[in-house]
């Protein structure tokens, strides 16, 4: 078996020419076209059709390629994952995430991650926008949603995400404390992603669904602007619960018509889909599935 050269063989094709092969195993272009040689001598048939810039198959080549391409990855994986087993994990892993998430949870969970993996780096990406994960050079993400766009990502569901309501003690002393969903229409409402100071909260409690309009001079697309304008006392508004627990914990937020709430999607890891998971990548995955069942499964 000339499995070297099968090797060289497939690198060709997949790297398009023997002077992009050469420059990726760091080797003379001659040694290369050598390999290929000695395979075609070998199976007899001449597999590739070279020119200055670039290697076209032949009709035997095309076929030969299509049988073995497969095996050849499925060698460098497996070598790949033998060189892991025993090791640490290191190096650098890019994360990125929402800037609210980031803030509220994610910053104490990593810091317990690095300190687990000492030999690790976290370059961490709090961004609004939706990053290409491939085109960006990231390894993984972390994304609120209620339904993931990308089928070439895979997908670990961490958590639901749930939307309650709080007021700050001053506003509620102030104004009172609503009974009902209805009674929050005499209310001033700090909303999220409002459309022209309106909003529809669809309020749910042990199977009670209603649909509540209301009205707000004051709202924002940032979880940590509503969290901090409620605070001040602009009024009632919502927030995931793990935005909302801590500020009542330290009675600077209270909840609003307990009980009700309503579910706004769930938190995923995502991460570029491949025949072999970095260690890195399924360590961190690992590490926040371990983290995030202590919120019950939910936030």
């Amino acid at each position: 078996m000339m499995l070297d050269e099968i090797a060289v063989f497939v690198q060709v094709v997949e790297a398009g020419s023997f002077t992009a092969a050469a420059r990726k195993r760091a080797v003379p272009k001659s040694t290369l076209s050598r390999g290929v040689a000695r395979l075609e001598d070998a199976l007899r048939t001449p597999l590739l059709q070279r020119t200055a810039r670039k290697v076209a198959l032949t009709d035997a080549g095309r076929a030969f390629f299509e049988r073995v391409a497969p095996h050849v990855a499925g060698l460098r994986d497996a070598a790949v994952v033998a060189g892991e087993r025993d090791e640490a994990p290191r190096g650098t892993l890019r994360v990125t995430a929402p800037v609210d998430l980031g803030e509220a949870v994610l910053a104490d969970v990593f810091t317990r991650f690095a300190a687990r993996y000492p030999q690790m780096r976290l370059d961490v990406d709090l961004s609004t926008r939706v990053v290409n994960l491939v085109e960006e050079g990231f390894d993984v993400a972390v994304r609120a949603s209620s339904k993931l766009k990308d089928s070439s990502l895979v997908a670990r569901k961490l958590a639901e995400t749930t939307m309650m309501l709080y007021a700050s003690p001053a506003y509620v002393a102030k104004r009172g404390m609503p009974r009902t969903p209805e009674e929050l229409s005499k209310h001033e409402c700090v909303l999220f992603r409002p459309v022209d100071g309106r909003a529809e909260w669809p309020l749910a409690k042990d199977g009670d669904v209603r649909t509540v309009p209301v009205s707000g001079r004051v709202g924002s697309n940032e979880f940590s602007f509503v969290r901090s304008i409620l605070r001040s006392g602009a009024g009632v508004g919502p927030l995931p619960g793990f935005f909302g627990a801590p500020e009542v914990a330290e009675q600077r937020l209270v909840p609003v018509l307990p009980g009700w709430s309503w579910h706004t999607g769930s938190l995923y890891l995502v991460y570029p889909g491949a025949r072999h998971i970095p260690k890195k990548v399924t360590v961190f995955r690992d590490f926040l599935v371990e983290s995030f069942r202590t919120f019950g499964g939910a936030l």
